[in-house]
């Protein structure tokens, strides 16, 4: 509700509109009007401007009777007291008259104002209130509601170390192989929003290549615990299905096996599920490119056909940790890679399953079921590393093309995972949003 006070040009122009005024009444009918007034009654000083002028003129009618030979000069004078006395009673009069009339006008003008924003805006004060009341108290309780699916959600999330295409309603991945300390390859998987993929691409669909080509040098390898390894020396180019690299005479990647096997590994993180097939490698001068070492990569390189791997745990030197494969050995079988989980092959990567759990493995239509030899209860379990052991034989599975089901487990879910069920397949490994 609002509360406007007059200002100064509202009075001017209230005054300046007001109705002329006139008056055809005698000054005695004016004269008894204001005398018989109750307001006057206690008026001293307004009786006696309205008495003196009265006083004056019986006095002045007295001395007219009592001296009828006066001179004219005499009458005349008298004639100026009357004319200069009345005036005095008349503009008293004149300004009490203005006076009621015009307040009158004006309190009646101003409650009418009043009055009339009053009503409506205070029933609609009042509907508002009511209104706001009603929608926080509903808002107040999807508040509540979005909080602890926000926190429930954030919970799961932060656990969860894999993307999964729930995390891709509005975005996309992009998948990287970033080396470590060890020269080894740690997939990453950025994901990214589409409407900065949109702004970066305006005109089609980005390729893989030009994805890696827009994206891979906004990544701070080494901030994040990496070597600083990309974008790769030389030129990489698109021919079909295929993907080239034209290396440099001189390279890093071809030092020694290790330069060799981590540049491999890296290129097989990044471009394997891709639209390219194969990569070649070639000289500047566009003959096929020669590894020194003795057993060196085949020229093309398979990028998907061989990607069988299970997955274990890497800590860096921050102590942040990935689910990576062991030293790229690959498996024939799903059931082989899931079994071969238990064992620890070196000092860099650690099994995800503790020693005492021991279980089966299945293959069946649906996918490949692992069941544990006792009841696993996960609680007994950190839950970061429980969460890992689901993920890590999830990325197994997933590295077959298989959805996975763990069986005799406690807990029927667990950080969003119903274990009841076949669990998703994960679209990458170790979770990251593009700076």
């Amino acid at each position: 509700m609002t509360h406007n006070q007059f200002d100064d040009d509202q009075l001017e122009h209230l005054l300046n509109n007001a109705p002329k005024l006139s008056d055809r009444r005698s000054k005695e009918e004016i004269l008894n009007r204001l005398l018989t007034d109750a307001r006057l009654q206690d008026n001293v000083d307004l009786q006696e401007a309205i008495q003196q002028p009265i006083d004056d003129e019986i006095t002045s009618q007295e001395q007219q009777h009592s001296i009828p030979t006066q001179q004219e000069s005499t009458e005349t004078a008298t004639t100026k007291k009357k004319v200069r006395k009345w005036p005095i009673f008349m503009s008293v009069a004149a300004v009490f008259a203005l006076t009621v009339i015009t307040g009158s006008m004006f309190m009646n003008h101003n409650d009418a104002k009043l009055d009339q924003a009053n009503a409506p805006e205070t029933s609609q004060y009042s509907t508002s209130q009511d209104s706001r009341a009603a929608k926080s108290f509903v808002n107040q309780d999807k508040i509540m509601e979005s909080n602890n699916i926000v926190a429930k959600h954030s919970r799961i999330m932060s656990l969860r170390s894999s993307v999964y295409e729930e995390d891709l309603t509005e975005a996309v991945v992009f998948h990287i192989g970033l080396a470590n300390r060890d020269k080894k390859s740690v997939p990453m998987t950025y994901i990214i929003p589409n409407e900065r993929v949109a702004t970066d691409f305006p005109k089609k669909k980005p390729t893989t290549l030009q994805m890696y080509e827009k994206y891979a040098p906004q990544i701070d390898e080494k901030a994040n615990g990496f070597t600083n390894y990309h974008p790769y020396k030389g030129e990489l180019k698109e021919k079909g299905d295929k993907l080239v690299h034209v290396l440099p005479e001189k390279n890093d990647y071809d030092v020694a096996s290790a330069d060799t096997n981590e540049y491999l590994e890296t290129l097989q993180d990044t471009f394997s599920d891709s639209e390219y097939k194969d990569i070649e490698f070639e000289n500047p001068d566009g003959t096929a490119y020669k590894f020194s070492k003795e057993e060196e990569p085949s020229n093309p390189k398979a990028l998907t056909s061989s990607n069988h791997f299970n997955y274990y745990l890497y800590k860096d030197e921050n102590g942040a940790e990935y689910l990576s494969p062991d030293s790229r050995k690959t498996f024939p079988t799903v059931t082989e890679a899931l079994t071969d989980m238990r064992n620890k092959n070196d000092d860099v990567y650690v099994s995800v399953v503790p020693e005492n759990i021991a279980y089966t493995v299945k293959e069946v239509a649906e996918g490949v079921i692992v069941t544990f030899d006792e009841s696993l209860d996960l609680t007994t379990m950190d839950t970061v590393r429980a969460t890992q052991l689901i993920e890590a034989m999830m990325l197994t599975a997933a590295s077959f093309d298989q959805q996975i089901r763990l069986d005799n487990v406690v807990q029927e879910t667990w950080e969003g995972f119903d274990l009841k069920k076949f669990l998703p397949k994960p679209v990458g490994a170790n979770k990251r949003y593009m700076p």
